[in-house]
């Protein structure tokens, strides 16, 4: 059975707009899995609230690192060819791509004003759902915002911080985020990854590796989106030439052919979803539950009257909230109710297969 890859959907030129989605997917390509990809689109779908996410039979994993641990487990090892020594200066580099080369895509993504309203907001809101399109990208900007905090980064509201209207302006806004010490730590990245590379065509020679596959993933999104300030880009093509070409070598050699999509996505396991599927089965396994809950503690002991009066006001409280907030969502189109009786059974288990 083909394995079901859940990601963000390719844009900017690259394969998806998150680094982890990329690399994962690089990752399924170099060691010749047999899967296939869904472009959800939609972070809320994972348990963890992130992408990417991995259907391997009844068994969901969320999360790069723990897909890639199931996945080498399950025999698709992308550093079976390294020595012991060697997995652990790849585990070294790994960490020091995932923290140093994402928060400098999140600072040129984010912190730049004209980047983000011009380009990564947009971009967003081509790929989500309504309404999701309207506040996920100011929560991943808040996401960033927080991550950033660390360099003494200032990311500011669009009403606090409006567009450069020349050159000199939008380098006077950079200064003033801390974009000279941002472009600094991408440059002694890339200095310690194009040292590690070297001539070779791949870091631990002729063939990729997870640290290759990572590497790509976050350089990736470094080098091909053409945002309106791309200065991440032009140090990788001008100062790190190594580094621009193996992007475009591992492109080339395992991003060529575009992959499949599942033609039927299984549905993942969430409250929201069993609700608006069916709102009848929903609403009857709450009732269920309620009177299984009441009768077992009517067995167990007796209650009082202030016990009970207590008990149906907060059932009455929740029904309550409940129906405001489904004629919330009705009478403002957001969602369209269809009574049906059809149902799909799976299994769920979130982590490894152990």
């Amino acid at each position: 059975m083909a394995l079901q890859l859940y990601v963000w959907g390719p844009a900017l030129d690259v394969p998806s707009i998150d680094p982890s989605c990329v690399a994962v997917e690089a990752y399924l390509r170099a060691t010749n899995a047999n899967f296939t990809v869904v472009y959800a689109n939609d972070p809320q779908l994972s348990p963890t609230g992130q992408l990417p996410l991995l259907k391997d039979g009844p068994v969901w994993v969320a999360g790069a690192s723990r897909i890639l641990s199931h996945l080498s487990k399950k025999g698709h090892d992308g550093n079976a060819s390294l020595s012991a020594e060697q997995v652990a200066d790849s585990l070294a580099y790994i960490s020091l791509i995932e923290e140093k080369l994402y928060d400098c895509m999140l600072f040129t993504w984010y912190a730049d004003q004209t980047n983000f309203v011009k380009t990564i907001r947009p971009t967003y809101a081509k790929l989500l759902p309504f309404p999701t399109r309207y506040f996920v990208p100011i929560r991943l900007r808040n996401n960033a915002k927080a991550r950033l905090e660390k360099y003494e980064v200032e990311i500011k509201d669009d009403d606090d911080s409006p567009l450069a209207t020349s050159e000199t302006d939008d380098l006077k806004k950079l200064m003033e985020t801390g974009w000279h010490h941002m472009y600094t730590l991408a440059r002694d990245t890339y200095k310690v990854l194009d040292a590690k590379l070297g001539e070779k065509d791949y870091f631990f020679g002729d063939e990729p590796s997870t640290l290759d596959c990572l590497a790509f993933g976050y350089l990736s999104l470094h080098m091909y989106p053409m945002l309106p300030h791309h200065r991440l880009r032009i140090i990788l093509t001008t100062e790190y030439p190594r580094l621009s070409l193996f992007c475009d070598r591992f492109k080339k050699a395992y991003f060529a052919e575009p992959l499949p999509q599942s033609e039927s996505a299984s549905e993942i396991p969430t409250l929201w979803k069993s609700f608006t599927n069916s709102p009848v089965e929903f609403f009857s396994s709450i009732k269920s539950n309620i009177i299984g809950q009441s009768g077992e503690e009517k067995k167990e002991e007796k209650k009082s009257d202030a016990q009970l009066d207590f008990e149906r006001k907060r059932i009455w409280s929740i029904a309550g909230a409940v129906t405001l907030f489904l004629g919330y969502i009705i009478m403002n189109g957001i969602v369209s109710i269809e009574v049906g009786d059809d149902s799909g059974d799976y299994e769920e288990d979130f982590g490894d297969d152990e």
